[in-house]
């Protein structure tokens, strides 16, 4: 599939934020805020395939 420079934006985005929170869960293993970050997350990789989906479904280029 052939994708523009506004869907690479937008996964590169929360793949940085999903990274982020995950390596912030490894480094606090065991302590509520891990929980947290693990929890944001999996919103975040949830909120990014949203996203992407919506972007293809608009997007000439992509679609």
């Amino acid at each position: 599939m052939k994708t523009c420079r506004e869907f690479a934006r937008i996964k590169a985005r929360y793949t940085q934020e999903t990274t982020y929170l995950l390596n912030h869960a490894a480094r606090h293993q065991g302590s509520p805020t891990a929980k947290g970050s693990s929890g944001l997350a999996q919103g975040s990789k949830h909120r990014m395939a949203k996203d992407l989906s919506g972007h293809v479904a608009r997007c000439l280029e992509c679609g």
